[in-house]
């Protein structure tokens, strides 16, 4: 069978219902693939997150036999099959998160809290539904999708397995703060975290205490991995919104606003998670008042005219490097030439103390021209051995003292 895949909520995050499709049909020897337009397919399944609050239903076209269509965005009721769920998604169909494992160890959550759809999907109650090894295949980096780990009996089992993996850990969608005690945060200090997230969703709920608490026993210090989800738009109002961004960032927690329907949200709550979720303006601006949502707008001239000064700035400092390196350039050409006259000098030295050495030696003997050129041309290098003239010399010489003797 040929597969098509279609990832409507685009690939900003993996779908683990279609890593973990995939992987099934390919270990029936099936062709998987993304689904393309111009190409026909025996079944095509389309995985929808979320809904058209947050993206759009895929319009294009499809050829295939039979399509199917699961995730929340279509609906609460649809469930893979047993032998799916329970296998290791098929991370290559996501090559830019190769080193990353998704997974659940637990499903449901017993808050049942009305914007969330959890307890309608996965049930009232947290159970542990797989071990860690069912989709963590030794990367470096695990993100647990769990929607409550600390409520499920099995916490102490699970939390071990994430312990011992010694893989950097993002709890993803956030623990439960009501539930944390004093073994629970000893077994988490041992995980080695990349982040944690927790939720304060409801203003009527005082949480402070267990902020607090935690706060003084957990290993993670740093205020960058402790980010808190803050839900607005849903019965809140700002000041009620602004007192839990404000006390967490007290306590040493990162607020990070999340906002229930965009669409119906007021101006004021869509500013509000523009300063808190831009970390650089939330942290360098304390007050929410001082913050200016039209400080992009306002400071567009001057920022232009900035960009402009600083680019013949940088085109000044440039031309002054240039100058100072053909400077450099120049005075190393004058050296150059100094040290070729200078060669030029010696060299003529040279011969001249050369020529005055050959005429001291060839002076007094009878010598024919091409005798003396071959003399000067063995002198000077060959390696020919001694002219005739001078071996004839030589040689009368030797007889020459014969004779007296």
């Amino acid at each position: 069978m040929r597969i098509g895949l279609i990832d409507v909520d685009g690939h900003r995050w993996p779908n683990l219902c279609l890593m973990k499709l995939s992987a099934y049909h390919k270990g029936r020897g099936d062709t998987v693939e993304w689904h393309r337009e111009s190409r026909r397919y025996d079944l095509v399944y389309m995985s929808r997150v979320f809904t058209d609050s947050y993206s759009k239903d895929f319009t294009g076209i499809i050829h295939a036999d039979r399509i199917v269509r699961g995730g929340t965005g279509y609906g609460l009721d649809n469930r893979l099959p047993e032998e799916v769920e329970h296998t290791c998604p098929d991370y290559a169909l996501y090559p830019q998160f190769a080193h990353t494992a998704y997974g659940f160890l637990s499903r449901g959550c017993p808050r049942g809290c009305g914007f969330c759809i959890v307890g309608k999907k996965e049930g009232l109650r947290s159970v542990a539904v797989a071990d860690l090894s069912e989709f963590w295949r030794g990367q470096k980096e695990i993100k647990l999708l769990d929607a409550n780990l600390l409520a499920c009996p099995d916490w102490e089992r699970l939390l071990s397995q994430l312990a011992d993996s010694q893989a950097t850990v993002d709890f993803t969608q956030g623990l439960d703060i009501r539930l944390v005690t004093s073994e629970k945060v000893a077994l988490l200090n041992r995980v080695k975290t990349k982040m944690l997230h927790f939720a304060w969703d409801n203003p009527e709920d005082d949480l402070t205490p267990y902020f607090r608490r935690f706060a003084e026993m957990t290993a993670v210090k740093d205020c960058r991995k402790r980010r808190v989800y803050v839900l607005t738009n849903y019965g809140s109002s700002h000041e009620q919104d602004l007192y839990r961004i404000y006390t967490l960032r007290d306590m040493g927690y990162d607020p990070y606003v999340m906002i229930y329907e965009k669409a119906t949200a007021p101006p004021v709550t869509r500013q509000l998670q523009r300063w808190v979720n831009n970390k650089r303006l939330f942290w360098a601006i304390e007050d929410f008042d001082d913050y200016d949502p039209d400080w992009r707008k306002c400071n567009a001239p001057a920022a232009r005219e900035a960009g402009k000064e600083n680019s013949k700035r940088r085109i000044y400092d440039l031309n002054n490097k240039l100058q100072k390196v053909l400077t450099e350039i120049d005075r190393t050409k004058e050296k150059i030439a100094v040290q070729q006259t200078r060669l030029r000098e010696l060299e003529q030295q040279k011969t001249e103390l050369e020529n005055v050495e050959i005429v001291g030696m060839v002076r007094g003997l009878s010598v024919a021209p091409e005798e003396l050129a071959a003399f000067i041309k063995a002198f000077r290098g060959s390696k020919a051995g001694a002219p005739i003239f001078m071996e004839r010399e030589g040689n009368e010489s030797d007889g020459l003292e014969q004779k007296m003797e």
